[in-house]
């Protein structure tokens, strides 16, 4: 009885040993999996942490097209450039801008909206036929608010796209009571798109130049360009860009200002540029009532393109108001512009336009 009862202490104690050794084993085994897998997986990329990474630029990049717009189409809208309408809202969101005298030495604004939206618009102005005649070229709606006599009528001739806050699109635009007329009606790409909807337009992706990745003309100096739309002893509209190294995260951008006075929106944001195309068209003042313009915008004429301090010269075509406008260099090609905002600045004569301080 005594062996058996030695025997069956033994027979326990070997049981618990190899238990112990199973479970040290296991133990083990998982380690060693996990040192293994730790070790033979690393990150495909590595994402920096620096404080480059973390500043928030003063002006994001957004392309056009893109692959991913925030609009289905693009949309043009009349913006004033009164001194009343002034600080205005959305410029900031809009990929291309155009400005051309309106009247009296007081420019005006055609703004498209594609890749960015924006909740507020405006001033929106009225129409005027060389900004008609430029927003059948490129075959998308245009929004306004009433218009001069030629530039409804052509309108009308030319079967333009129309979203007219005065006729047929009201519901497109509001007022807003804080700011007197006539610059105070504002709309937003969620409105302008239902009323494109509602008008059954459709959607139409804007076709620009192209984008180049290298830039080769005649060295700008200092990185300043200035405009002197119009001159009086009275009066003087002086519009100036100048290059800021590191502004928008993309080597930098041009910063805009009107007489001497760097240009924001209504929301602080700075207006700037990436690419920048002057046109000359011939550009004379009109005894009407109210005070017009008039602006050869249909022909061809010499171009400027100011791009990552770069001057290249060319010209413009438009071959009638239903064909879009080219800007090409000098040898035939299309003056490419650099990725992010546009603006092409129409002005009387490229006499009246400073390259560098």
């Amino acid at each position: 009885m005594k062996t058996a009862r030695t025997l069956g202490w033994i027979i326990m104690c070997l049981i618990l040993i190899l238990g112990g050794c199973d479970q040290s084993s296991a133990a083990l085994d998982k380690t060693a999996d996990q040192t293994t897998s730790a070790a033979g997986t690393a990150p495909t990329e590595t994402t920096p942490t620096g404080t480059a990474e973390a500043e928030t630029p003063v002006q994001e990049i957004h392309p056009v097209p893109e692959d991913a717009p925030a609009l289905p189409g693009g949309v043009l809208v009349m913006i004033d450039n009164h001194s009343k309408a002034r600080p205005q809202s959305g410029l900031d969101k809009a990929d291309m801008v155009f400005e051309i005298m309106a009247e009296g030495g007081i420019t005006r604004y055609m703004a498209l909206f594609y890749t960015q939206a924006c909740d507020k618009i405006g001033p929106v102005r009225s129409a005027r036929y060389y900004f008609v005649q430029l927003a059948k070229g490129m075959d998308l709606p245009y929004a306004h608010v009433g218009g001069s006599t030629d530039g409804l009528s052509t309108i009308s001739k030319l079967a333009v796209k129309d979203l007219n806050e005065m006729s047929n699109a009201g519901s497109s635009f509001w007022r807003d009571k804080s700011r007197k007329a006539p610059h105070n009606t504002y709309t937003s790409t969620a409105k302008l798109m239902a009323g494109i909807e509602k008008r059954g337009f459709g959607d139409t992706v804007p076709v620009l130049p192209p984008y180049g990745a290298a830039f080769s003309g005649e060295p700008l100096a200092d990185g300043e360009v200035k405009l002197a739309y119009y001159s009086s002893p009275s009066y003087a509209y002086r519009v100036t860009w100048r290059w800021e190294e590191g502004l928008g995260g993309n080597g930098g951008q041009y910063r805009r200002y009107i007489n001497d006075k760097a240009q924001s929106t209504l929301d602080g944001v700075p207006l700037v540029a990436d690419t920048i195309y002057i046109l000359a068209a011939k550009t004379t003042s009109r005894n009407t009532d109210p005070l017009t313009s008039a602006v050869d915008i249909i022909g061809e004429g010499d171009a400027l393109c100011i791009v990552e301090n770069q001057i290249i010269r060319g010209k413009w075509v438009k071959e009638s108001a239903e064909k879009p406008l080219l800007l090409l260099d000098s040898t035939g090609q299309p003056m490419k512009r650099k990725l992010g905002k546009t603006w092409v600045q129409i002005i009387d004569s490229l006499n009246d336009v400073k390259l560098g301080k």
